[in-house]
């Protein structure tokens, strides 16, 4: 199972890649994908409602079901990214790549989305394998001196997969 980090400043194009990426996977390389977001600013379940009732009660797992085939579960407990991926890996449901957005911190093959070259420095990382984001939409296409390319996902998939080592 494959780890793939996606970071990137708000407005960068996160969401747009990783939704493209999701699509692409599953239909061109039959791939099924997992998402673990880091939400900064808000709670992952809203106060008053009965899930968020059960887990401040002190649930350790609350699972919400409809009939439109959604579920959610509310872990109430401190985990790690790597506890997280773990447990995914460890599923009844078969998972091979994982995307994860937002965890700067984290030591797995990197997307760096930007829309302006003066984000890039800032953010760069020693795990960054690719620059893309709004950046790309002028069909910038070059490399860093240090080598990392920027390019557009969506334009150059098959170069993308390759810098990620994705069969």
């Amino acid at each position: 199972m494959q780890v793939i980090s996606v970071i990137g400043y708000s407005g960068s194009g996160k969401t747009h890649i990783i939704e493209f990426l999701i699509k692409k996977f599953k239909t061109e390389l039959n791939l099924e994908v997992s998402v673990v977001k880091y939400i900064h600013e808000h709670r992952i379940d809203e106060e008053g409602k009965d899930s968020f009732k059960f887990s401040e009660a002190g649930a350790v797992f609350s699972v919400s079901k409809n009939k439109f085939n959604q579920n959610a579960i509310y872990l109430n407990k401190k985990i790690s990214l790597d506890a997280l991926i773990d447990w995914l890996n460890k599923s009844p449901f078969k998972v091979d790549l994982i995307i994860i957005e937002g965890f700067r911190d984290a030591s797995y093959p990197t997307i760096l989305c930007v829309k302006e070259f003066k984000d890039i420095e800032v953010q760069l990382n020693k795990n960054v394998k690719l620059i893309s984001g709004l950046i790309a939409l002028n069909k910038i296409s070059k490399e860093r001196e240090d080598q990392t390319p920027i390019f557009s996902i969506q334009q150059n998939f098959e170069r993308f997969t390759k810098i990620f080592n994705i069969p």
